[in-house]
C-alpha cells in the first residue's frame, strides 16, 4: 500500500515546500515498515530488519539542474555546469542530532548519505530505490521538537532505481552518476 504525503513547509529564509510522509493518517490494520529511510556515515539505527544502521526519513528535497540559457547561440545550447540545489533532510531527533550537529560547528564533512525507498515485492522487503551522496557538507541544522531538518551541501550523486516486471522478477537496475565537484556525469 503506498504510503501517504502531505506538503510541509520548511521555516526559515526560504519559503521551501516538501513532501513529507503523512504521520497523521494512521493504518489501524498493523504496523508498517517506513517507505523511506536513510543512512549517514553510522550515526543512524533503526528495527527495521535489515536496515538497521538507518532512521526514518520523514521528507527530503533535492534538485538536479543544467540550465538551458539562449544567451550563447541559441536555446538549443545548454550551461556547461551541472548543479545541484542544498539536499533538504527532514528527519527524527535522536542520538544522531547532536552529532550532526557538531559535525557542522566543527566543519566535518559527511563522508556517505543514502536514502532508500523500501517496497514489498512478492511479500520480501527491497530496495526499489538508492540515492548515494557523498563528500557534503552540512550548511544548516534545525531542530522543531522532535525533528531536525538538515540543509546538506552535495559533491556527488548516484541515482540507482531498480526495476521489476509485473511478476516481481527483478529486471535490472538503471543508474545516473553525477560529480557536482568536477563538473562529470554518467
Amino acid at each position: 500500500m503506498p504510503q501517504n504525503y502531505t506538503i510541509t513547509e520548511i521555516p526559515g529564509n526560504t519559503k521551501l515546500k516538501i513532501a513529507t510522509t503523512d504521520v497523521m493518517n494512521t493504518d489501524e490494520r498493523g504496523v508498517k515498515s517506513p517507505e523511506w529511510m536513510i543512512k549517514i556515515e553510522d550515526l543512524m539505527i533503526s528495527d527495521v530488519d535489515g536496515f538497521n544502521d538507518y532512521c526514518e526519513l520523514f521528507g527530503w528535497y533535492g534538485e538536479s539542474s543544467r540550465l538551458t540559457t539562449g544567451d550563447i547561440s541559441n536555446m538549443l545550447f545548454t550551461s556547461a555546469t551541472l548543479k545541484h540545489s542544498d539536499l533538504v533532510l527532514l528527519l527524527p531527533n535522536g542520538g544522531h542530532g547532536a552529532q550532526l550537529e557538531s559535525k557542522m560547528n566543527v566543519g566535518i564533512q559527511l563522508k556517505a548519505i543514502q536514502i532508500v525507498r523500501l517496497g514489498n515485492v512478492k511479500a520480501t522487503k527491497v530496495k526499489l530505490q538508492v540515492i548515494d551522496y557523498t563528500n557534503c557538507r552540512i550548511q544548516t541544522f534545525q531542530q522543531q521538537l522532535d525533528r531536525v531538518i538538515l540543509s546538506i551541501s552535495v559533491s556527488t550523486k548516484t541515482n540507482t532505481v531498480f526495476v521489476y516486471d509485473n511478476l516481481g522478477a527483478n529486471k535490472g537496475q538503471m543508474v545516473s552518476k553525477v560529480d557536482y565537484s568536477k563538473n562529470t556525469a554518467e
